[in-house]
């Protein structure tokens, strides 16, 4: 019964999780512990009570890789959280390097808005889609008589096998939109 209940709990707080728009961010210069600490709650569904899902070495990091624009005067600005909320999202399921053909540095600001923007609203959209099958499918198995752990086994099944599918189709996406641009 726990886990139906951390079930529940969570596919509350994913339909009421939204991430901030372009305007909601912060429209001033950030110092790293600040960018983390605003991470950390923008990123609130991704987190598992293992995983940390940002820290001043990985930020450190992409900006090395080129993953993110450099801070100016070890500073982070909108366009930063924009790429970090993008880019820490993406990489639960997507290699780096695909995520650098969606999100290249090349990009102006008012690109970056814009796609942080077309993030914004399909990830809501998305949260809302996956709560309301979610809920579905739980009260599918709780209503269910002689439920067995062949039911349980085959919604995992299910759920793993369309993400791995998702999780391909995104990559031949993301080189499709890098050969566009390119």
């Amino acid at each position: 019964m726990t886990n139906e209940k951390n079930i529940q709990n969570w596919m509350k707080s994913l339909k009421n999780y939204s991430i901030p728009t372009w305007n909601e961010l912060p429209n001033l210069d950030l110092y790293m512990d600040q960018v983390i600490t605003l991470m950390e709650e923008y990123l609130s569904a991704y987190k598992t009570p293992v995983d940390k899902l940002i820290t001043p070495s990985m930020i450190n990091n992409y900006v090395k890789l080129g993953v993110i624009p450099k801070p100016y005067k070890k500073r982070y600005c909108r366009m930063h959280l924009a790429y970090l909320i993008m880019v820490c999202s993406l990489k639960q399921i997507m290699p780096i390097s695909e995520v650098q053909k969606l999100l290249p540095l090349t990009l102006s600001e008012e690109e970056v808005e814009q796609a942080f923007m077309a993030f914004q609203a399909e990830q809501k959209q998305i949260f809302q889609q996956v709560t309301e099958s979610v809920t579905l499918t739980q009260q599918h198995l709780s209503e269910k008589e002689n439920t067995t752990f062949v039911d349980f086994f085959q919604k995992a099944v299910q759920v793993a096998l369309t993400g791995n599918i998702y999780k391909i189709l995104s990559e031949l996406i993301a080189d499709q939109a890098d050969h566009f641009r390119n």
